[in-house]
């Protein structure tokens, strides 16, 4: 990805999700800022993602997690 504007302060939700290249949906952002995942602050009636912290989530490493499957039945 390229690198962050530093002069910008603030990300919109939807600058967020484009600058993730649309790999999360929009309702997925809003999501993760009702969990709390995503720091924000209220500007009008604007919701606004810190610009630092938009670096640093996407400068953090990736974590692979891998799917196993579980059988909850027993073979007689």
């Amino acid at each position: 990805m390229s690198e962050l504007n530093l002069t910008k302060r603030f990300y919109t939700v939807k600058e967020f999700h484009t600058e993730l290249g649309g790999i999360v949906s929009m309702g997925m952002v809003y999501k993760m800022i009702a969990n709390g995942e995503i720091p924000t602050r209220k500007i009008g009636r604007k919701i606004a993602i810190p610009a630092s912290w938009v670096q640093t989530f996407i400068d953090k490493p990736y974590i692979v997690v891998k799917k196993v499957s579980v059988n909850h039945k027993e073979k007689n």
